[in-house]
């Protein structure tokens, strides 16, 4: 499979999935806007060409990697869609309704896959308390927490002043505008979706100039009737924390890590000492699953950068549905396109559509869809 890089900066963090599939993909090339950025990643990766456009590399490429700023996954993966081109975007899957519709449409019209990158769910931690989760050691899950701090205002502008892309589609719109890392792995292990969202800010206190609020708090009603929390900030002054996540049950629960040598940890009713929590560690051996336990070489964020992309082959070349295909991807994207008008009411609760049963790209006759009717 011929495999195109699109967005050379973000993009680089899929050669370690590329090179550990071996012969069964070729990173054919790179398109980026900027030629500089091209040149770079071909000097360090050595992609087999240089596109000059995003259309030669969709004419040319059986794959696309979609790592653009996140305003055009939408309108480029639908386009790679359309022309016959299979899709591995970057997160979120859309910024807008419009281009949730259009992002629909495409996908349930083409017979290509489409997958969503949502890499925070293969990390290590994750996949261990996703395979209890599974195996209901925690109980029904009812109630699930989720941070991403990340202080990123260096990121905001150019080494010459000039804004980038996040000054405008991450800290200059206000609601949790960067969803998928903190519901992704939530979703995951609830079995759930959400089905409204209040949305509130603590205002603008660091860096006034961007319409986000310092700290942005959602919370979210499932279909099950759970609870879901998550914070978004990136501006407020402080050391990172990217990946904190908990979950209760009727069977136990579960916190990650805060740094400073904080261990993840459970507790499992009936079966952990009263009131005192195990170290996660210690159901590893029992719960990792087979096959993820090394990481191809250079896989970064802390190992899951490469497992999207491979799972994504392996789908196109079976032809299974993708692991996060275009319904779980917009389950993880929506929340956050809802948090804007929430935020913007006061907190109003909002409901947030059910992609399965929104109607962009439904057409005439019976398709893919059919399972579904």
């Amino acid at each position: 499979m011929k495999v195109g890089i699109v967005g050379a900066s973000r993009g680089g963090g899929y050669i370690a999935a590329i090179r550990a599939a071996g012969d069964r993909a070729v990173l054919q090339g790179v398109y980026d806007p900027a030629p500089e950025a091209s040149l770079a990643f071909n000097r360090e990766y050595g992609a087999q060409q240089l596109f000059t456009s995003f259309e030669e590399a969709v004419d040319i490429c059986d794959i696309l990697v979609i790592a653009s700023p996140q305003q055009y996954h939408a309108p480029q993966a639908a386009y790679a869609l359309q022309a016959g081109v299979h899709v591995l975007s970057e997160v979120p899957a859309a910024v807008s309704m419009e281009q949730v519709n259009i992002l629909l449409a495409a996908a349930r019209s083409s017979s290509r896959v489409y997958m969503m990158s949502e890499n925070y769910g293969y990390t290590r931690n994750n996949l261990i308390v996703r395979a209890m989760a599974r195996e209901g050691m925690f109980g029904e899950l009812y109630m699930g927490e989720a941070e991403y701090v990340h202080e990123m205002k260096a990121f905001h502008t150019s080494p010459s002043g000039d804004p980038t892309w996040r000054y405008y589609w991450q800290v200059g719109r206000n609601g949790v505008t960067y969803p998928t890392h903190s519901l992704g792995p939530l979703l995951d292990w609830m079995d759930d979706r959400i089905e409204s969202v209040s949305c509130v800010g603590t205002g603008r206190w660091t860096d006034p100039e961007h319409e986000m609020d310092d700290s942005v708090t959602l919370l979210a009603r499932t279909r099950k009737g759970g609870l879901i929390r998550t914070r978004l900030d990136l501006l407020s002054n402080r050391p990172e924390l990217w990946d904190f996540y908990s979950v209760q049950g009727t069977g136990g629960a579960y916190e990650s890590g805060r740094g400073m040598g904080d261990l993840p940890r459970v507790y499992l009713h009936g079966r952990s000492a009263p009131e005192s929590w195990e170290p996660l560690e210690a159901y590893a051996e029992r719960f990792l699953p087979d096959g993820y336990a090394n990481p191809p070489a250079g896989s970064g964020h802390w190992g899951s950068d490469a497992w999207p992309f491979l799972e994504f082959l392996t789908a196109v070349e079976q032809g299974t549905p993708a692991p996060i295909d275009v319904y779980k991807a917009l389950e993880m994207t929506l929340p956050g396109i809802v948090s804007e008008e929430s935020i913007a009411s006061g907190g109003a609760w909002l409901r947030v559509p059910q992609p399965r049963t929104m109607t962009a790209g439904i057409g005439i006759n019976p398709g893919l869809e059919a399972p579904l009717a």
